[in-house]
């Protein structure tokens, strides 16, 4: 790997340039003609799967992995396929799959949402929430921050500023076709100014 300043960015004969994090980035790709190993099987089967299901959060993901990656040369994607690859597979290859339950889409040190519950009323979903009536003044005006991915659809629709912990409720309209299919929903709350998060909490709504 090589550090360019040069505009060049993309592919060009076996050599890779981009950027990270504002520093351009060369890679060579070289070719190899033997078979991979069980073991490397795995982990791209592993990683194809967190991947394919990270793409359309790729939004909040960027919000719930951001304090993550702070100080570091990893991006948001890269932080969330890293933490899902190793935390959220399951199965043995070639049938690896995800377990829903496991992922993270944020992660931080922030306290998180205590005992969240879902219901379905119409296509309006309510999350509800403990609220702790000791919790410490600073995080009374934390703002819940939600995903809904459709798993049958392969998509999302997500809140990025909700409710404030306190209230310990939020509502969202879901669209019609998302109805009657399993929704696997991710909460978390972020601090007023952004500067902390909590790792996301699961809740499942079977189809």
């Amino acid at each position: 790997m090589g550090i360019s300043n040069r505009a060049f960015t993309g592919k060009l004969g076996n050599l890779v340039s981009y950027n990270l994090k504002g520093i351009k980035v060369i890679r060579h790709i070289g070719k190899t003609s033997k078979a991979p190993t069980l073991a490397q099987l795995v982990i791209r089967q592993k990683m194809a799967t967190v991947i394919n299901f990270l793409r359309p959060c790729l939004a909040f993901i960027n919000i719930g992995f951001e304090i993550e990656v702070l100080g570091s040369n990893k991006n948001q994607h890269n932080a969330a396929v890293s933490y899902n690859t190793k935390h959220a597979t399951q199965g043995e290859y070639p049938n690896i799959s995800l377990d829903y339950s496991k992922v993270l889409v944020s992660k931080g040190v922030l306290e998180p949402v205590l005992k969240p519950q879902a219901a379905l009323t119409g296509t309006k979903l309510s999350i509800t929430w403990e609220v702790d009536p000791d919790m410490n003044w600073g995080i009374i005006n934390d703002r819940s921050i939600l995903i809904i991915y459709c798993q049958e659809l392969d998509c999302a629709i997500y809140e990025l500023i909700g409710t404030r912990r306190s209230t310990g409720r939020n509502e969202i309209e879901l669209p019609t076709n998302y109805l009657g299919k399993n929704l696997h929903i991710y909460i978390a709350f972020t601090a007023s100014d952004r500067k902390s998060i909590s790792n996301s909490v699961y809740i499942h709504i079977p189809g």
